[in-house]
């Protein structure tokens, strides 16, 4: 059956402190130990999985079973798990407000949530501070209650077809034309609408904001294109056509948008790739936005990458092939804020030089960090089906073993 995801089970690695994930070290080893290689996690035993989902800002996780049941784990400040409160939950927790409803997709930002149904619809959850949830206001509830919803509300989209987070705002395909809209906050441009947002919130001092953007709205710029995939890093976005063409936009440091300049984009733009119009990205294209970097797979499988691939050296501004993948038939590949997995074959492979919380998966005997990517041996000659990252911890998605 083409459209039955291949299913498989979670193995998790990372920090288990979710209270300090991002912001420091545990100091409470004993009870939040990190995990330095993927392990099965006891709680999801015996629930077919059909896609794990991160985002490079995120700090919480989220795992889709094959039957459409969502479930949440992680940090919930802002009631980014969805389960009707702001507890912060070590193991993963069905949500249950979306019982009977199918989800088939979805994405985590900073502190919001979103998932795409099989019948079209999406829901979304966590803070709305910038309209980044996309429910068409940003009222709030009751008088001085934050912009958070702490239950699924269902978005202002129809016929959505998959979703994307940034830090604070998200992206849906929708329709058979492959529309591509967009809400949350318009900073850097990121939003695709051809403005930033900003303005001065103070007559005598200069005090900029920027002004939330609650309604998705189809990405003028991208009009007559079908959008086939999309993926979001913190502040930019990369969309694939059906015409093997790619754009990005959004903050434009570090090359990330692989224009060859650093300037931010207020609207997509196309980007050139070595080769030209026989170095399409195929259907089956893999991509992937991280915190400073973008990826993309084009002809006959090759990884191409731009932007500030490691904390130290030259950042690429334009797309590049990615020696050390070279000859991998890539299935997925995933950004944390500074660490990065993928898988191939029947391997996976992770790097970053920022890790240091077992993220990486190599085991207590193994290196905390890595500058080039380097195989996770104790998933050797297992099927990696799919692979997400979020701040501090890694999810791969394998095949149940035999």
């Amino acid at each position: 059956d083409e459209d039955q995801p291949e299913a498989g089970e979670v193995l998790f690695c990372g920090m288990t402190d979710w209270k300090q994930v991002g912001r420091g070290k545990t100091d409470d080893e004993d009870t939040f130990p990190n995990i330095l290689e993927p392990t099965r996690i006891a709680t999801l035993k015996g629930v077919s999985i059909a896609k794990v989902c991160g985002g490079s800002a995120a700090t919480h996780c989220m795992a889709i079973a094959a039957d459409g049941r969502v479930f949440t784990w992680g940090r919930n400040e802002t009631g980014q798990l969805g389960l009707g409160d702001v507890d912060n939950r070590a193991a993963p927790t069905e949500v249950k407000a979306l019982a009977g409803i199918k989800v088939v997709d979805g994405s985590c930002g900073k502190s919001h949530t979103v998932v795409v149904t099989a019948d079209g619809n999406a829901y979304a959850w966590g803070s709305n501070k910038h309209g980044q949830l996309g429910v068409g206001s940003i009222a709030r509830t009751k008088p001085k209650e934050d912009d958070n919803r702490l239950v699924p509300v269902q978005c202002s989209v129809s016929a959505c077809v998959a979703v994307a987070c940034g830090a604070e705002f998200s992206m849906w395909i929708c329709g058979d034309d492959g529309k591509l809209l967009s809400a949350g906050l318009p900073q850097y441009g990121q939003l695709g609408h051809g403005t930033d947002g900003e303005y001065n919130m103070a007559t005598s001092s200069v005090k900029l904001a920027y002004e939330a953007q609650p309604q998705p709205l189809p990405i003028a710029a991208l009009a007559g294109r079908k959008i086939t995939k999309v993926a979001s890093g913190h502040n930019h976005t990369i969309a694939v056509d059906d015409q093997g063409k790619f754009h990005t936009w959004g903050f434009g440091g570090y090359g990330r948008l692989g224009h060859k300049v650093q300037k931010d984009e207020w609207t997509p733009k196309m980007v050139e790739i070595q080769g030209g119009d026989r170095n399409l990205c195929p259907p089956d294209c893999v991509v992937a936005a991280g915190q400073t970097t973008s990826w993309v797979t084009a002809l006959m499988g090759q990884m191409y990458c731009f932007g500030r691939l490691k904390t130290t050296g030259d950042n690429t501004m334009y797309p590049v092939p990615f020696l050390d993948l070279q000859g991998w038939r890539l299935r997925s590949v995933a950004c944390g804020a500074t660490t990065y997995a993928a898988c191939g074959e029947d391997q996976a492979i992770t790097w970053g030089q920022g890790a240091g919380c077992g993220e990486l998966g190599y085991g207590p005997e193994g290196p905390k960090s890595s500058a080039n990517p380097k195989l996770v041996e104790s998933l050797g000659g297992k099927h990696v089906i799919q692979v997400a990252c979020g701040v501090g911890h890694t999810l791969f998605l394998i095949k149940p073993s035999d």
